[in-house]
C-alpha cells in the first residue's frame, strides 16, 4: 500500500490539489452568491391604516443598502381602457414652493430598512389626472399597478419592484383593495430595466 503510494505520490498530489482548488472555487462561489443577495436592493410596497382608497402606500427599502428613489408609476385598469402616469411629484400647481423637498416629491434616497409614504390610492389617482390632464377617477377602476423605481448599487443599476391591485366593491359599495400576490415583484431582468429607462428618458 504504501509502496504504491510512494509511487503515485506526484498524481495523488495534483488529484489532491484539484479536489482542494474544486472546494475552494465552491467556498468561493457560495461567498459571491450570498455577498450579492445580502446586498441585492428589495423593494415592498403596501397599503398601510386602510384598505379603502384612503390607505397610505407605503415604499419599504428591505435591503441594507441605500437605494435612491427615481420615480413612482401607477396604471390604471378601466376594464377596456387603462392609463399610466408618472406619479413621482407631490406638487400641485395650488400647492406652496419652499420647505422640506420630501414634502414636494417622492424621489430621493431611501435607506436600508427605511420606508416612505407616497400618500393614499385616492391621492395618487389625483396626481395621475393632474400629469395626464385627464379626469380620472379611483372609482371608475378595476385594479390598480404601482411601480416603485430605484437606483441601487452606487447608482449604477436599476431596479425596483411593483404590485397590483385588484379593486372589490361590497354590498355598501366601499372599495376594499385585493393584491394579487402578497409579495412585491421584482424588477430584475434586463428587459423591465430598458423599458423603465426609456419612460424615464421619454
Amino acid at each position: 500500500m504504501w509502496d504504491w503510494i510512494t509511487q503515485n505520490s506526484g498524481a495523488l498530489s495534483a488529484v489532491l490539489n484539484a479536489a482542494m482548488l474544486v472546494v475552494w472555487i465552491a467556498y468561493l462561489q457560495l461567498f459571491f452568491v450570498s455577498f450579492r443577495r445580502s446586498n441585492r436592493t428589495v423593494i415592498h410596497i403596501g397599503l398601510a391604516a386602510a384598505r379603502d382608497g384612503d390607505g397610505r402606500c407605503l415604499v419599504t427599502n428591505m435591503g441594507s443598502d441605500t437605494a435612491y428613489v427615481l420615480a413612482v408609476k401607477i396604471d390604471l385598469d378601466f376594464g377596456e381602457e387603462s392609463r399610466s402616469a408618472l406619479v413621482t411629484d407631490r406638487v400641485e400647481d395650488d400647492d406652496p414652493l419652499g420647505g422640506d423637498f420630501r414634502e414636494k416629491t417622492n424621489e430621493g434616497p431611501l435607506g436600508g430598512g427605511e420606508a416612505l409614504d407616497i400618500g393614499s390610492l385616492r391621492r395618487i389617482v389625483q396626481r395621475a389626472a393632474h400629469r395626464t390632464g385627464e379626469e380620472l377617477s379611483l372609482e371608475q377602476c378595476r385594479a390598480v399597478t404601482l411601480t416603485v423605481m430605484v437606483a441601487s448599487q452606487q447608482a449604477h443599476r436599476m431596479s425596483g419592484g411593483y404590485k397590483r391591485y385588484e379593486i372589490e366593491r361590497g354590498d355598501d359599495g366601499e372599495m376594499r383593495f385585493r393584491p394579487s400576490d402578497v409579495l412585491t415583484r421584482q424588477i430584475r431582468r434586463r428587459s423591465q430595466r430598458r423599458e423603465l429607462r426609456d419612460m424615464l428618458n421619454a
